[in-house]
């Protein structure tokens, strides 16, 4: 006998279904042949299809000229400041002017204009910084103690600002901003009590702001800006003066350093643990570890570790046992802090991995372009096997070798900054030639492998890149004008990944030949022209302006004849290679739909 309730659901569920069929009947429809009319895009001229980005990239190569040029100009007004027709004092005094002026206006326009009022803001907080400290560091204008204070009044003011607007940008803005600023001035020895300092107090006031509003992009700009005065600290007032360094220099460097570690490495952990996260949904959608709070807590054992012991010069058992006590601490903390458990675990591998490296001698750069191959191979096997925690190791492991690969490549012939580099001997030639071959070739199979949207291929394609880079001043560099011949290297290489980039449509590519050509520039202009006339620098200057100006506008002629939208290899939008970073789910298969006869 049939069920009375289950034929009541039936009949209940035979009327919706028959209210449904009658509502969709009254709906009006289209004929069974007729089409959907397509939307008609304005059509491109022959033989020029340029998108958005390519446009961009014009204006970026033209605006660059335009700067270079007119900064070829601002070296005619240099010979005046050599004459004597304006004093220290008054650039100080109208840097100083300048930036409080700017300061004010962006507070006026925060609320009608208030991107403009930002970056207005934001500007003039980094003239104040780089006034105050260039009244100290590079004239006898105010004594360092003035200075300091001052440095810190306005550290001070642009974080309890962003606190008070509740504008996590303004926070990066200001830190980056107070960072930057020994970053490009501090470019002779001495007053490393004063820089270190100065870094302490601007990383003490990011720490208690990130304490209090947990922003994520904060404690990225301060662990990469921090790290960064601390790196140069080291180029600077340590290494070349090792044997002459004092005491007191290197015990100031190493308070600097700690400072930069707690407030980069450990605060976050605490808030974490303590206060949770705070929700930011730009930084949800990237992969756990490469957020910046997690770069931050992975990336400051390793880099305090390094350059203390860069500092110092520790015996291999000193190294070895400190090593290890920050690796357990670190392994300790991960079975306590779960949500940052990845992070705290691979500092502690990548802590073990060097102490063991260091007690058994083995050479660092093949080491280092060893474990980059190694982290791209586990990464093609978690995208094989779709094994998302394997995928994670092998993409951090990659990321953190290539790093340390990049350092000792950079530092293979001499440190940045020095002109007569060291030329290597043939046999280590070929040793170094291998390992950057490796780590390079590893870094850009797995990028290229990679699909085009996922992050991935961008942080492997640039690693490899910066790879490249780095090989080309160790094989450039010793040789006579090596500094001129690594920067035309340079410069040729960034434009030819531009043309590909604009030819393929590839805007990773685009971008990083871009920003090989910027990073050219700066190199030109901070290092390359410490020893060229005032006359030289103006004509060096104006002629590279006009000639980037030149590449701007043949721009276009370069995109004729390149294939359209939808022709070639993955035009139907599928890449056609494996995508993915194998950090996602694997997609589920189709499931078939019967139908009737």
């Amino acid at each position: 006998m049939p069920d009375p309730d289950l034929q009541a659901r039936l009949d209940a569920l035979e009327a919706r279904v028959a209210d449904l069929e009658a509502r969709l009947s009254r709906r009006p429809s289209r004929a069974s042949g007729e089409a959907r009319p397509a939307r008609q895009r304005p059509a491109a001229p022959p033989g020029l299809r340029v998108k958005w980005a390519e446009a961009k990239s014009e204006d970026v190569l033209g605006k660059v000229g335009i700067a270079l040029f007119l900064v070829g100009v601002l070296f005619l007004l240099k010979e005046a400041v050599d004459r004597g027709w304006l004093t220290a004092a008054v650039r100080v005094g109208g840097a100083g002017a300048l930036g409080a002026a700017l300061v004010a206006v962006g507070l006026r326009l925060r609320r009608q204009r208030p991107v403009l009022g930002r970056l207005l803001t934001g500007g003039g907080i980094a003239t104040l910084y780089g006034a105050l400290w260039t009244a100290s560091a590079l004239y006898p204008l105010l004594p360092a103690s003035v200075a300091l204070a001052g440095m810190a009044g306005v550290a001070v003011f642009s974080l309890v600002l962003a606190s008070r607007e509740d504008d996590a940008a303004l926070s990066v803005v200001g830190t980056l901003g107070a960072l930057m600023t020994p970053l490009l001035l501090y470019r002779e020895g001495g007053q490393m009590a004063l820089l270190m300092g100065y870094l302490a107090v601007v990383m003490i006031g990011a720490g208690v702001v990130y304490w209090r509003k947990g922003w994520a992009a904060l404690v990225g700009a301060a662990s990469g800006g921090g790290w960064g005065v601390v790196l140069v600290a080291w180029i600077v007032g340590i290494w070349p003066a090792m044997v002459e360094a004092t005491g007191t220099d290197r015990l100031a460097f190493t308070l600097g350093a700690v400072v930069v570690w707690l407030a980069t490495g450990i605060l976050p952990v605490l808030r974490r643990q303590r206060l949770g996260a705070l929700a930011e949904p730009v930084f949800e959608k990237w992969p756990s570890l490469l957020r910046p709070v997690s770069l931050a807590v992975l990336a400051a054992p390793l880099a305090l570790i390094g350059l203390v012991d860069a500092a110092w010069t520790w015996t291999t058992p000193a190294f070895v046992g400190i090593a290890l006590v920050l690796a357990v601490g670190y392994a300790l903390a991960s079975r306590a802090v779960r949500p940052l458990a990845g992070p705290l675990v691979l500092a502690s591998a990548g802590l073990v991995a060097w102490a063991a490296g260091r007690a058994l001698g083995i050479d660092d750069m093949r080491l280092a372009a060893t474990l980059t191959a190694l982290g791209c191979v586990l990464v093609w096997v978690a995208r094989r096997d779709h094994q998302r925690d394997v995928a994670l190791v092998g993409h951090a492991l990659a990321m953190s070798a290539a790093f340390v690969l990049v350092v000792l490549l950079t530092f293979a012939v001499g440190f940045p900054f020095e002109q007569a580099l060291e030329p290597l001997a043939a046999g280590q030639f070929w040793r170094v030639l291998l390992a950057a071959a490796l780590g390079a070739g590893a870094l850009g199979w797995t990028g290229f492998t990679s699909g085009r949207t996922t992050s991935a291929r961008g942080f492997h394609l640039t690693a490899a890149h910066l790879v490249i880079l780095a090989w080309l001043r160790v094989a450039l560099g010793p040789l006579a004008n090596g500094t001129s011949l690594t920067s035309a290297a340079w410069g040729v290489y960034g434009i030819a990944l531009v043309v590909v980039g604009l030819r393929l449509g590839d805007d990773l590519v685009r971008s990083i030949g871009l920003g090989t050509v910027l990073v050219t520039v700066a190199k030109v202009l901070l290092i390359d022209l410490a020893q060229v006339s005032a006359l030289s620098r103006i004509l060096l200057f104006m002629g590279l302006g006009g000639l980037l100006l030149l590449v701007s506008y043949l721009v276009p002629s370069l995109l004729r004849g390149r294939p359209a939208r939808g022709e070639g290899p993955g035009a139907s939008g599928e890449p056609p290679h494996p995508p993915g970073d194998g950090l996602s789910e694997p997609p589920l298969p189709p499931v078939p739909v019967e139908r009737e006869a």
